[in-house]
């Protein structure tokens, strides 16, 4: 990863979850931000400005909070990283896709830091769970 997470921030969680669907489905559904809100109930907008490389920005609405973030690493079919910026509080979101066989393992690492992100340390995890919750249903669905 380009950008590391803070694991010694106030707000950090990291899980990982086995798919059983191929890594480019997976890696696909993950990178294709415009169609977030196809398969996370929690986004109800996403907007890529431009392509999908390193620097490129996106906003996306979250929970009712809008978030402004920008890609830094992006590697085909195995990572995706980006930070992100509410109000006061500075995000890292890293993603590892990693084939297995006919499945994929992701791990997924956040870290939230600066005024007020203390009190989202167990929505964070919660909301990471329920996100990878999600894309193993919406990847496993349709196997392609």
């Amino acid at each position: 990863m380009n950008i590391e997470v803070n694991k010694n921030a106030k707000a950090y969680a990291t899980e990982e979850m086995l798919i059983h669907a191929p890594l480019e489905k997976v890696y696909g559904l993950v990178s294709d931000i415009n169609n977030w809100t196809e398969w996370q109930t929690a986004v109800t907008e996403a907007k890529l400005n431009g392509k999908f490389s390193e620097s490129t920005e996106f906003r996306w609405k979250a929970n009712g909070m809008n978030i402004h973030s920008k890609l830094h690493t992006v590697q085909q079919n195995a990572k995706i990283g980006w930070t992100g910026k509410m109000f006061w509080i500075k995000a890292v979101h890293n993603w590892w896709c990693t084939a297995k066989g006919e499945s994929t393992l992701v791990k997924v690492e956040e870290s939230l830091s600066g005024f007020g992100s203390s009190l989202m340390k167990k929505s964070l995890a919660e909301g990471m769970t329920k996100n990878l919750i999600e894309l193993k249903k919406r990847a496993e669905k349709t196997k392609k």
